[in-house]
């Protein structure tokens, strides 16, 4: 999916999931977080969504290197 994009393009993509999800984390109501958690979050998230998913075929269960 982001394989498409330039490699600028994917990690600023990837950049901004990680924002958003932190972002989601911290305004959700009657969680009271820490911002540092929610930035841990956020990366661990976004971490996890390119391993896990289609995402992008670079790395992950989607690429094309098996180690």
């Amino acid at each position: 999916m982001l394989d498409r994009l330039s490699p600028e393009a994917r990690h600023i993509t990837l950049l901004l999931i990680g924002t958003a999800l932190t972002w989601l984390v911290i305004e959700l109501p009657g969680l009271d977080v820490n911002p540092l958690l929610a930035s841990l979050v956020g990366a661990i998230a976004t971490a996890a969504l390119a391993y896990l998913t289609p995402l992008t075929k670079q790395y992950g269960v989607g690429s094309a290197t098996k180690d």
